[in-house]
């Protein structure tokens, strides 16, 4: 491993925060910064956000006000386009590409590249299919291992080579990268930067569930979703095709999708008695809730259900996780932020969410993830919700804890080699038995 200060940890520019819409997007960063920063607090951290709110500068401020954060972008030329930026882009003896769905940050990473200077990939999933390939994760599987073995693209390839490390947050992305006889890094399986994510608002937490009238351990969160974002409504944009696409499938979509998740939330409240909070992991999905519920529940179910009525921050809505009995989710973050604090979450795939949904099953908690057009979704769903009301009242969720505690081992190895107290190749044990786009712009999502 390079490093050109062997008198020192590197000096880490962190290329993160692709986005404010999305509180599983908001985590990766401090989930990756935790991680990195408990290498040792002589770790020089500095955030490049892609994007950033005053309520998530707020966050850093108070709960890790020790990372320094730059804006600004590159030019056509590769260079910084803020003195920030530019004296951070000097200073650096890495960049390393945080948790996403695919390269974030490609354009970027190829002008460093230019530098010589060392880089490493933190967590990504890598889909060489993406949202516009529907498809179950089993289905996703068979695709990859059709593929031939010079699919990936060039661009893409070199890149990759050239990265110091690249750890996969899905088995998926890591047999699709292996099965391209990528050379050059080390390419190991290595989690989600939001495993790490460790910053809750309990008093927020405390007013929202008693404003809500909620039982503490007694209540479920259900998180609805549609199969697109629609980021051209979320960020004020005039739509284009894609967007267009992206809304017709939701119209074609929302109501089915939206009733299995009606079904499980019947099956709660019924058979526990039990109330059930609906709130979004994105900012849409506020809206999205209103519209549909409580009105597509029947009326014995409504009244148990409370529906939020604003997009709440990460802390408050990872603490508002630990006070529930469980999570159900069509996000796919919110099962990560309900681990950390020990509570039980099904996931409920939609096919058009990338091969991320994979890293559950990474973790030996396949068997939560339900896909939402499979026939027997129903009986599943209520299956693992029996199991989370069996289990109430029990903390941390053993198996639960068990997934959290050996992701956050593996990012905690990832962190020293990204640091450079370690070399590549040292204890990977945390990956055996772990796994075995095309497209050069990011795919979506986180």
């Amino acid at each position: 491993m390079t490093h050109s200060h062997p008198g020192r940890p590197r000096r880490i520019l962190l290329r993160s925060s692709w986005a404010t819409a999305n509180i599983g997007d908001v985590a990766h960063s401090p989930g990756a910064l935790h991680a990195l920063r408990a290498e040792g607090e002589d770790v020089e951290l500095t955030l490049w956000p892609c994007r950033l709110g005053e309520r998530e500068r707020r966050m850093f401020a108070e709960r890790q006000p020790w990372v320094r954060i730059v804006d600004g972008d590159l030019d056509a030329d590769g260079n910084p386009t803020t003195a920030a930026l530019a004296e951070a882009w000097a200073e650096a003896d890495i960049l390393v590409h945080g948790s996403a769905a695919g390269l974030g940050a490609g354009a970027d990473l190829r002008a460093w590249q230019a530098t010589g200077r060392p880089y490493g990939f933190f967590g990504i999933t890598y889909d060489p299919f993406g949202p516009y390939t529907p498809s179950t994760l089993a289905q996703a599987a068979t695709q990859i291992a059709a593929l031939p073995a010079d699919y990936l693209s060039e661009a893409d390839r070199e890149l990759f080579a050239g990265a110091e490390f690249l750890y996969c947050r899905d088995s998926l992305t890591l047999d699709y990268l292996t099965r391209q006889r990528l050379t050059g890094p080390l390419l190991e399986w290595g989690p989600d930067a939001t495993f790490a994510h460790d910053l809750l608002d309990e008093p927020a937490a405390d007013s929202l569930v008693a404003e809500y009238r909620l039982t503490r351990g007694e209540f479920l969160v259900a998180v609805p979703r549609s199969r697109f974002a629609p980021y051209h409504r979320i960020h004020g944009l005039t739509p284009g095709r894609t967007d267009h696409h992206r809304d017709a499938v939701n119209a074609a979509h929302d109501a089915e999708d939206l009733a299995v998740l009606a079904g499980a939330i019947t099956h709660w409240v019924r058979s526990t008695g039990g109330q059930v909070l609906v709130g979004p992991e994105m900012s849409y999905a506020v809206d999205l809730a209103a519209d549909h519920f409580p009105r597509i529940l029947p009326d014995d179910v409504a009244p148990q259900v409370r529906v939020l009525a604003d997009y709440w921050d990460l802390p408050t809505a990872t603490a508002t996780y630990a006070r529930a009995a469980g999570v159900l989710t069509m996000d796919c973050h919110s099962p990560i932020l309900a681990s950390t604090v020990g509570t039980p979450a099904i996931y409920l795939r939609q096919p058009t969410e990338t091969i991320k949904g994979r890293m559950y099953a990474d973790l030996g908690l396949g068997d939560t993830v339900v896909e939402v057009e499979d026939h027997a979704a129903a009986a599943r769903l209520a299956e693992l919700l029996d199991a989370i009301a069996e289990g109430r009242g029990t903390r941390p969720d053993v198996r639960t804890a068990a997934a959290h505690a050996a992701a956050t081992e593996r990012l905690a190895q990832m962190a020293s080699t990204a640091v450079g107290r370690h070399g590549p190749g040292r204890d990977t044990e945390a990956s055996d038995g772990v796994g075995g786009t095309k497209s050069e712009v990011s795919v979506g999502g986180v």
